[in-house]
């Protein structure tokens, strides 16, 4: 196995790019491993390379993901990670430190997704081989510079398979709604915004921050709003007292449930009752 890492914190820099790398390196031929980490303060962009594996396996936050080689993946701070490298594999990283990241996001790159497909074409692999030939230097004047630069530029390529707009699209469409459909079965249950974020490979922030592409109400509105028809129609055909409604529903105090009822619907569940 060939491991070269480059640490780049203690290199000064003349030019003050708002970007720095923290550190990058080339990994060729790694050991076969299961591993896993959850950064703190750093945010690692990684372009697998190649590997004899049909498909790598990740999971992030307890959510399983595979793609096959190439592709690119994210390790961001807080987030737990976890792979397993069954046949040696080829890759290219950098590292960014974590507080780059709502910069990062003022430039339309967020962490999320965490792993894409990408096509190794002659832009990112004569960056990868430009950085490397900077690894003897790195140390050296103006080296820094040129490696911020080039890791920025291998970046914004990256990105690029990743930001295709019709396939970002179609993706988040395709598992919000799926989300949606799985809240209608489970709005009962305690916290099913948290599990169908987690259920469909979504962060709780980027779910939220996709559902309102497709839903007027927010997803809590939406709870909401499905559980009071379920107490109308518990009121309506069966002789059930509000408080088993709203152990039913998950809402643990029935004064709240009245307070939620009369607000949207302008009657108590019992005047409700009593005019069905």
């Amino acid at each position: 196995m060939i491991y070269q890492h480059i640490l780049m914190t203690n290199v000064p820099r003349a030019i003050r790019f708002p970007f720095p790398v923290h550190s990058l390196g080339y990994i060729q031929d790694s050991v076969l491993q299961k591993a896993g980490n959850r950064y703190r303060d750093k945010l690692e962009f990684c372009i697998r390379l190649r590997s004899d594996e049909e498909v790598s396996l990740d999971t992030f936050d307890g959510v399983e993901q595979g793609l096959p080689f190439p592709h690119a993946v994210v390790k961001a701070p807080d987030v737990e990670h976890c792979y397993e490298v069954r046949k040696p594999r080829d890759a290219f990283y950098f590292i960014y430190r974590g507080d780059t990241v709502p910069l990062l996001e003022k430039c339309g790159i967020a962490p999320e997704p965490f792993l894409w497909s990408i096509t190794l074409t002659s832009p990112i692999r004569n960056l990868i081989a430009e950085l490397r030939g900077l690894f003897p230097h790195s140390q050296e004047p103006e080296a820094a510079e040129q490696i911020d630069l080039l890791c920025f530029a291998l970046l914004e390529q990256i990105i690029r398979f990743r930001n295709d707009r019709n396939a970002e699209e179609n993706f988040y469409e395709k598992k919000i709604r799926s989300a949606a459909s799985w809240l209608q079965l489970h709005y009962r249950e305690p916290c099913p915004l948290e599990t169908a974020a987690r259920r469909h490979g979504l962060s709780k922030r980027t779910f939220f921050r996709h559902w309102k592409r497709y839903f007027k109400e927010t997803p809590h509105q939406w709870i909401l709003t499905l559980r009071l028809k379920e107490a109308k129609r518990l009121l309506r055909d069966t002789d059930r007292s509000v408080f088993q409604i709203a152990e039913d529903l998950n809402i643990r105090d029935p004064a709240y449930l009245v307070r939620l009822f009369r607000k949207r619907f302008g009657i108590t569940p019992h005047q409700y009752r009593k005019k069905m």
